[in-house]
């Protein structure tokens, strides 16, 4: 009897303490708990992800000059912490890289990710492990279709743009195109958007093709003879990422398609914009969340910071990690917290101006209401187009 009340006890203690550990294994309070503690010691934590190595990003440069202003302004009562991570360009790395970050339990939010095959799988690793997610340039839309209530965008999404194009391709009398998209994740929901889109616009689908990451030269130059000899179309709308675009478009013109070519936010790129030569002007069009010509007070203090420190031009991704961390830091400041689901609390119920302007967010955490700019090339770069 007594060795039975032996074991017993001991399988007794053994669950107390399996529960007791159970319990503070909870991802989510052990991180609420760790943030807690380092902002009362005067510091905030934030982790910034992207590919850095395999896309030449700026958006490092535009992080550390929103750490500056943060940590000189006052409007942060403690200190602005940033940790970078290379997610190493693939959904498999980024997710690895993901798991590093959340193993961190002081980190409270991560700015990230580059691409949206990337974005998409860890916003999930990162919603288990009670991590506020900041997306900055990713397009797809399902980031904020989650029931995630730690997720946010200040990059309007896919069908956003989708539609943007097509009122720009509708304006300017291209009416038969050709959609050519990299198959993946953004680069389907981009091509459906818009082609949902064109529908409204009386705009005819002649062929609708895509290429991945391995397609070769080739089979690009063989998809193009095919639409030469197969199809009347006045225009391409291409979708995907540099460099494949810069190689596409050298491999249209090489095969003598001289029409214009239609794209998103990745056009927007000095990479591309350098790449073509005069006899473009007034062919390649982008949509872009990016308006470089912006008069707005603080994009022009934004932009003359960025070229005093760097010595060199912002682009795209450079505000948009800037506007994402100077909108965190505000929402942590009111808060008075690091707690991640405090700041998501915080963020929803204000309007936040900024350098690219205001930013609203629903209660998904999509941004509303942001004014997508349609450009054409002219002269070594992308110019608006004004009515």
């Amino acid at each position: 009897m007594k060795k039975f009340s032996f074991l017993l006890y001991i399988l007794f203690s053994f669950s107390s303490a399996f529960l007791s550990s159970c319990k503070n294994d909870d991802p989510i309070k052990a991180r609420q708990n760790a943030v807690d503690k380092l902002y009362k010691n005067g510091t905030v934590k934030i982790a910034i992800a992207n590919s850095f190595e395999s896309n030449q990003s700026k958006m490092w440069e535009g992080a550390i000059l929103a750490q500056e202003m943060i940590n000189g302004s006052g409007f942060l009562p403690v200190r602005l912490e940033l940790v970078k991570f290379d997610d190493g360009g693939t959904s498999i790395s980024g997710m690895t890289t993901a798991y590093q970050i959340a193993s961190d339990e002081e980190i409270c939010a991560v700015v990230g990710h580059g691409y949206s095959d990337i974005s998409l799988p860890c916003s999930l690793i990162y919603q288990y492990y009670g991590i506020l997610t900041f997306n900055f340039i990713s397009t797809i839309h399902a980031l904020t279709e989650r029931n995630n209530p730690l997720i946010f965008s200040n990059m309007p999404n896919d069908s956003n743009f989708g539609e943007e194009i097509a009122i720009l391709c509708d304006k300017q009398g291209l009416k038969n195109v050709i959609i050519y998209y990299l198959e993946n994740t953004s680069g389907t929901s981009l091509s459906n958007a818009f082609e949902i889109n064109c529908s409204k616009h009386g705009i005819s689908v002649m062929s609708r093709d895509s290429y991945d990451i391995t397609t070769s030269r080739q089979e690009f130059e063989r998809i193009v003879r095919r639409w030469k000899n197969n199809f009347m179309f006045d225009s391409i709308f291409l979708a995907g990422r540099m460099p494949l675009i810069q190689e596409i478009i050298s491999v249209i013109r090489e095969n003598g398609v001289k029409c214009p070519i239609v794209g998103s936010d990745p056009f927007d790129d000095p990479l591309l914009t350098t790449s073509l030569d005069s006899s473009e002007n007034g062919k390649i069009f982008a949509v872009s969340n990016y308006d470089v010509e912006s008069e707005h007070p603080r994009f022009r203090e934004f932009y003359s910071l960025f070229k005093e420190k760097f010595n060199g031009e912002p682009d795209q991704e450079t505000l948009q990690a800037y506007d994402a961390l100077m909108v965190l830091a505000k929402a942590i400041g009111k808060a008075a917290s690091a707690n991640p689901t405090e700041i998501a609390n915080v963020l929803r119920q204000y309007v936040w101006n900024e350098a690219a302007g205001s930013y609203t967010f629903t209660q998904a955490g999509a941004v509303q209401n942001r004014e997508l700019t349609p450009k054409v090339f002219k002269d070594g770069k992308f110019v608006k187009i004004t009515e």
